[in-house]
């Protein structure tokens, strides 16, 4: 039966929840992985979910930052941040058990100019990532998702050449992401779609969604058994044409896997 796991950084919940709902009593995924959620957790809107069916987690703080996962099939949360604890006052991952698989809502920092120290922290942020990916691959199904601020392929961006050294784009941190992939996941977007020009994120600015300059930053990474069940992955860009829309679109994964209908 089909399992249908989604990631999108919303860019607000509360700002984006008619979108948000929108999205979800149209295409119903089973779980929804969030980013920039920028809610404390006892404001995140559960009712609305709830009446939908989905339980939710949330690990937020105010104005910034943020992830979520909301799920038909129970939800239980193994942890928020990552396992070293670092860069903990950040809320930018939530690891919880669903359907069966172990799923991970990641929002990795933006990290800025290269030139600054908080480019060094995403790096540091990315290779704490894999070595999540080989402890969890190890353990069974697992799908690390969300948005990850890289641009992993050269079509993955409007201009490789021009955007070649700049953030999230810059080979350090697409190095990183490989890191990831050499982990033990696999990149399900480029799984069923190896060639083509394909964006989940375009800036606000400069008519960049009507003329289609943007980048690849949201990604569903799967351990090879789980991959191995995936029928289908691609991304959804018709809510970034909606009104007040977020800047980025879900990205949508299938599933083949028993027990879930």
């Amino acid at each position: 039966m089909g399992l249908t796991v989604a990631t999108w950084n919303v860019n607000s919940i509360r700002a984006r929840m008619e979108q948000v709902l929108s999205w979800i009593d149209s295409r119903r995924p089973d779980v929804l992985l969030m980013q920039e959620t920028k809610v404390v957790d006892s404001l995140f809107p559960v009712e609305p979910f709830r009446e939908r069916g989905y339980d939710t987690a949330s690990s937020g703080q105010k104005t910034l930052n943020g992830v979520a996962v909301a799920s038909r099939h129970g939800l239980e949360v193994i942890r928020t941040g990552l396992a070293s604890r670092f860069l903990d006052d950040q809320k930018r991952v939530l690891l919880a058990r669903t359907a069966g698989i172990t799923v991970m809502s990641v929002y990795v920092p933006n990290g800025g100019d290269p030139s600054l120290a908080r480019f060094a922290d995403k790096l540091a942020f990315l290779g704490e990532l894999a070595l999540e990916a080989s402890e969890e691959a190890r353990r069974g199904p697992f799908l690390m998702a969300g948005d990850f601020n890289v641009a992993p392929g050269d079509e993955d961006v409007d201009d490789p050449v021009a955007m070649d050294g700049h953030i999230c784009f810059h080979p350090e941190e697409r190095a990183r992401f490989g890191g990831i992939l050499d982990a033990g996941l696999t990149d399900l977007f480029r799984m069923f779609n190896p060639a083509g020009r394909a964006f989940s994120w375009w800036d606000y600015r400069e008519g960049s969604f009507r003329r289609n300059i943007g980048m690849r930053l949201d990604h569903v990474l799967a351990s090879q058994d789980l991959a191995g069940a995936a029928v289908s992955c691609g991304i959804d860009r018709e809510p970034r044409g909606w009104e007040k829309p977020s800047d980025h679109a879900p990205v949508v994964a299938v599933f083949d896997l028993p027990g879930t209908e």
